[in-house]
């Protein structure tokens, strides 16, 4: 049966506790909570969560959805960015006995963020502003970028942030438009129509047109891939130090970019005998998982044991 594709739906939830094996009154860190479903799973083993999201609205659904683990201190939900999850840490070890038994990452968009109207992520959502900010508290908006790079900038983030191909063609069209009429690149609608005008309009093919470059524009707005490559040490910094035994680094990538960044740290950690890869490859979803919930073809699971 394949379910509501509209609704969020966590992945490789079952292959995720098994490799977190969570353990009766053991903590561990969600650095993405999202929905919450990955925690949800370690939650009903007994186990103690501490979750970071700095999307305020993923943050108020959870103290909906969770209030009776929050009131029980079961989770610990922290708005914040998991880049910051060391001082986050820090700061409650002041008056809890944290020992840390793993570390989940979940670095896919929810599909809650992606179908938002009033935020930018959608495609539909033609006369929306192009936001794209996970996080309402930074600065810089996908439409200030179109409006700031230059050609060869911007089609050179959307070829290595977006993989796509006709970046340069689209990029040239964005800035043409802008000295014409700046203002218009605020909204969705008009750079959706430039990428239809560039790749073609409802060509038959799985993914929209406009994908991979509003892939591009999320990854960079909210320095996605930096925090990645910030929050790998921070997460096997937190472990080394915690007398839990059993610890384990989770990581779920959906994008090319962030499983090569999880790649390359778990071999170098490896290579210096800090841990150990449990699956050389990386772990993916079922058949029935697919057909289930499509979002999870392209997720790659990953984990280190510390």
């Amino acid at each position: 049966m394949i379910k509501n594709s509209q609704e969020h739906q966590a992945v490789l939830v079952k292959e995720v506790i098994e490799a977190l094996n969570p353990q009766k009154d053991h903590y561990y860190i969600d650095a993405t909570f999202g929905r919450g479903g990955h925690s949800r799973e370690i939650l009903k083993r007994g186990a103690k969560v501490i979750a970071f999201d700095f999307d305020q609205q993923s943050i108020e659904r959870a103290k909906e959805l969770f209030s009776k683990e929050i009131d029980s201190q079961q989770l610990i939900l922290l708005r914040e960015n998991f880049n910051k999850m060391k001082s986050s840490l820090s700061n409650l070890k002041k008056s809890l006995n944290l020992e840390i038994s793993g570390i989940l990452f979940d670095f896919g968009t929810s599909t809650d963020q992606l179908m938002s109207k009033d935020r930018g992520f959608s495609f539909e959502a033609h006369d929306e502003i192009l936001d794209m900010r996970m996080d309402d508290r930074l600065g810089v908006k996908a439409c200030d970028l179109l409006k700031l790079l230059d050609e060869k900038q911007l089609g050179k983030m959307l070829f290595e942030y977006g993989g796509e191909n006709d970046a340069r063609a689209i990029a040239k069209k964005v800035v043409a438009l802008r000295k014409k009429d700046p203002n218009s690149l605020d909204k969705v609608g008009t750079l959706v129509d430039i990428i239809e005008e560039v790749k073609g309009r409802g060509q038959r093919q799985k993914l929209h047109v406009a994908t991979k470059t509003f892939q591009a524009l999320r990854i960079i707005v909210n320095d996605e891939l930096t925090n990645i490559e910030e929050a790998l040490p921070m997460a096997l910094e937190i472990l080394r130090e915690s007398k839990a035994i059993d610890k384990k680094i989770v990581s779920i990538a959906f994008h090319e970019g962030e499983d090569r960044l999880v790649k390359t740290f778990f071999k170098d950690i490896e290579a210096k005998n800090l841990g150990k890869i449990i699956n050389k490859k990386p772990i993916q979803a079922s058949e029935q998982e697919i057909l289930e919930n499509p979002r999870s073809r392209s997720a790659k699971l990953r984990v280190l044991a510390v």
